[in-house]
Parts: C-alpha cells; structure tokens; sequence
C-alpha cells in the first residue's frame, strides 16, 4: 500500500509502534470493563479505517467468498487477542500485561512448524524454554518465600499468555491465507468483527457512556488503533518485514516507560528481568525469521 504520509517510512514505523505500545494504557484510563473497551474500540476503530479506505479509494471488496470466512476467523482471533490482552492490564500493571503478551514471536515459531506438519528447530526450542523461565519470573512467589501473589494476579498473567497465542495464531492465518490484502483491510474486518461479537454482550448501551469515556475511547480508535495501525502498514513496504518486525519489539519499552509516568506503575526487578529474557528473545526470532525466509 503507497503510504499517504509526507513523514519518513522509519518515522512513520516508529511513531506507528509507539502509538500501539501506549495503547495499553487505555485499559486503566477508560473506566468501563475490559469486554466495553475493546467493543466500542472495534466499533469505532473499524468506522475509521473504513473511511480511510473509502478516502484513499482502496476496496473493502474480498476477492472471494473463502477470504471472507478467513477474515471472520481472523476477526475472532484478533478480538480474543485484544479481550484478554486488555484483562491482563486491567488485573495485574500495562507491564505484565505487555510482557505476557510479546511471548507471541516464540509461539508463531514452535505452533507454525506444528501446524504445517514440521518439527521446530533446536534453537526454537531452546529460546522457548528460555522464555518459560522468564515467565516463571513474573510469578515472584515462585522465586521469593515472602511474596503473595493473589488470584486475579495469576489470572491476569494467564489472560495475557492467551492473548500471545490468539495473536500468534491470528498472525500465521495472515500470513498463510490472507496475504493478497493491505494491512489496513485485514485490519478494518478485523475490528469490524470485534464490534459484532461483543457489542451484543456489553454491559454499558451508548446512551448510558459517560462523556469522559466517549473522549477516550475516540482518541484510543482515531490516534491510538486506526492511525497506529495505517502508519505500520505504510511502512512495511519501504523497511521491510525484518525491521518493522524488530521495531515491533520495542512496543513494550514504549508502554512501560509512559505507564511509569503517568499511571506510576513502576515494575520490580524480576519483572524487569523477565521482560529483558523475552524481548531479546522475540528480537532473536524475528531475526531468524527474517533470514529463514530469505533462503
């Protein structure tokens, strides 16, 4: 897709990631559930991708009747992913949560093998291991006697590890079966079905969204979901899956350092610890990903 930016493609790449890793943030902002949130997110999200295809003179039309079902379970995926990445936040810090959550590059490589009938590589395996026990450390009480670690806690890193393997699963169906399609239309099905699923479930009707609210969530759809995810997918083409990919990775440093500030969350040690192990562990296979695809 020709980007319709007069910004830099690495501008655009980073300023796309850092609007996506700051949208953690909306699940302690927002004062509604975290089924609301991502239900009038879609909504509103989807309304505004929508016109930003209709603007630039881009379809919405699929090729086919199968496409259409590919984005439906992709949509299924996306708003499993967004339901329960959100959960995660609101139940334990935007840190836990986004670091539960970028788990997902190790899952894509050991599930994707699996999936397509081939056996993960050694070093996969070994980064994979390597990440279970970053994820032990999220569990303080695992590793220190004198640490409480309460039920919504384990819940909200449990949630968050759901959310990677909803992602994980959303990301090899695109690249697998819906490739022909611009990140943004695959985007706009994907909020669209959101909308659809949880719009019915929601405990708060529009009429009854608070003021403050209705700002949020129409900062968090315009800036923060529609324009984040225009200006990664503009930049794809010029920088290249490898570096849009390793730029991604910074999406949690993004969230954390905003969220010390203006939530004054400030994550221990072994939080710091784990996330580093995971990270680096994601950059590591993103790498590898980007040079396996080039043999």
């Amino acid at each position: 897709m020709k980007s319709n930016f007069s910004m830099s493609p690495m501008l655009q790449l980073h300023l796309g990631v850092a609007l996506l890793g700051v949208s953690g943030l909306f699940a302690k902002l927002i004062d509604l559930s975290a089924l609301d949130i991502i239900a009038y997110r879609g909504l509103f999200t989807a309304v505004c991708l929508g016109l930003f295809l209709w603007f630039t003179k881009s379809t919405l039309k699929l090729n086919n009747k199968k496409d259409y079902l590919v984005a439906v379970i992709l949509g299924i995926l996306a708003a499993l992913h967004w339901l329960t990445y959100f959960i995660s936040i609101q139940y334990t810090t935007v840190a836990i949560g986004m670091i539960s959550m970028f788990t997902y590059p190790v899952m894509v490589v050991i599930l994707e093998p699996l999936i397509y009938g081939r056996r993960p590589s050694k070093t996969d395996i070994i980064i994979s291991v390597l990440v279970l026990f970053a994820i032990s450390l999220l569990f303080p009480n695992i590793w220190l006697d004198s640490v409480v670690v309460d039920d919504q806690f384990v819940v909200g890193v449990l949630a968050g590890l759901f959310s990677a393997l909803c992602f994980a699963l959303r990301n090899i169906g695109i690249q697998h079966h819906f490739k022909g399609y611009s990140g943004t239309q695959g985007m706009f099905y994907q909020f669209l079905v959101t909308a659809i699923i949880f719009l019915p479930f929601s405990d708060t009707t529009p009429l009854e969204l608070e003021m403050n609210n209705i700002q949020l969530l129409i900062v968090f759809a315009i800036f923060f979901s529609a324009m984040a995810h225009v200006l990664f997918a503009s930049s794809i083409n010029v920088t290249g899956a490898k570096t849009a990919g390793l730029v991604a990775c910074l999406q949690p440093l993004y969230g954390v350092i905003l969220s010390m500030f203006i939530l004054a969350e400030v994550p221990n040690m072994m939080t710091l610890i784990g996330g580093l192990i995971i990270i680096s562990a994601a950059i590591f296979e993103t790498t590898q990903g980007h040079k396996k695809s080039k043999v």
